[in-house]
């Protein structure tokens, strides 16, 4: 068995670790997009539901529902040998992997393909990258936000629309195996393990400062990808590590550059970065940029600085 299955759950809350997953949906869409299977359920978490103006769950509407255990099966199946679809995946996926650990079983997912992180490489001309908004973009109607069912089948419309751009612009989907993650344990969120490492490397070079227009790479300096990169920053993460850079996940006032292929955009991490002042470099010359980093000053061993615990919560 083999495609694409598209993924939404609507939670009592944001952390994997503490909160639970209250109605899920599974829709399994063919390769021209059409809905070809569903899987839909409310869950009594057994705990309070949590933001009901924002949901429209209440204790009353989940009382007597199934618990995640008695539907897991069902779910697994129709997961099975597919790959999960959803926008911000990581959310998705996380919270579905709490849930299995809770009943003691495994999850249900075997890889999956983040449409937020997706869209960022299809440069696609939005004001942002919400559900709402690409919805608009594709012409995919959503009549109920916030709807499990609902936003999953919207999702699969601009799947869809989205799997046509990206053969036009010759861009491939990039799947994450969730073998290859790790689970956060304090917020349950799943983490790459090959990222969490990279950002984990421990900081043996002090800060280089900013990277200067025409200037090299300095040991020391600290690198950003943004959303709007054309590949995926994992696959040069343990090589910016090895030439003595840092990895960070956020920008903040030790960031040196940003790696962008969108200088223009006007949303997330790029936006910020030029509004910071800093420079942003393409992915292809920034590996190009990676065969020659200029000695830095190494930090005294004893003031080495462990950078897992600030990067990765």
């Amino acid at each position: 068995m083999s495609g694409w299955v598209v993924v939404d759950v609507e939670t009592s809350g944001m952390r994997p670790s503490v909160d639970r997953v209250l109605s899920v949906a599974a829709v399994v869409i063919d390769d021209d997009g059409e809905v070809v299977e569903e899987f839909v359920t409310l869950l009594n978490p057994g705990v309070d539901p949590g933001p009901v103006h924002v949901h429209g769950l209440t204790p009353a509407l989940l009382a007597g529902k199934p618990r995640y255990a008695d539907v897991a099966a069902d779910l697994a199946r129709v997961l099975d040998g597919r790959t999960v679809v959803a926008h911000n995946a990581t959310f998705d996926a996380s919270f579905l992997a709490s849930e299995a650990r809770r009943a003691g079983l495994e999850p249900p997912l075997e890889q999956f393909l983040c449409t937020l992180d997706f869209a960022g490489r299809l440069h696609l001309s939005t004001a942002d990258l919400k559900l709402v908004t690409l919805a608009a973009h594709f012409g995919v109607e959503q009549r109920a936000a916030h709807d499990a069912h609902d936003d999953a089948l919207v999702l699969a419309g601009v799947f869809a629309g989205m799997l046509q751009v990206a053969a036009a612009k010759d861009v491939q989907p990039s799947v994450r195996r969730l073998d290859g993650m790790l689970a956060d344990p304090e917020t349950g969120f799943l983490v790459s393990r090959v990222w969490a490492e990279a950002l984990a490397a421990p900081r043996l070079w002090r800060p280089a400062g900013r990277l200067k227009r025409g200037g090299g790479l300095v040991q020391g300096m600290e690198v950003v990808f943004t959303q709007d990169v054309d590949r995926d920053p994992e696959e040069i993460a343990g090589f910016v590590v090895d030439s003595g850079l840092y990895l960070a996940d956020r920008i903040s006032s030790r960031t040196s550059l940003a790696v962008c292929d969108a200088p223009g955009a006007v949303r997330g991490r790029a936006a910020f970065a030029r509004k910071k002042g800093l420079e942003l470099v393409p992915f292809a010359r920034f590996s190009e940029m990676l065969a020659d980093v200029a000695p830095g000053r190494p930090v005294a061993g004893a003031q080495a600085v462990d950078s897992a615990q600030e990067a990765l919560f």
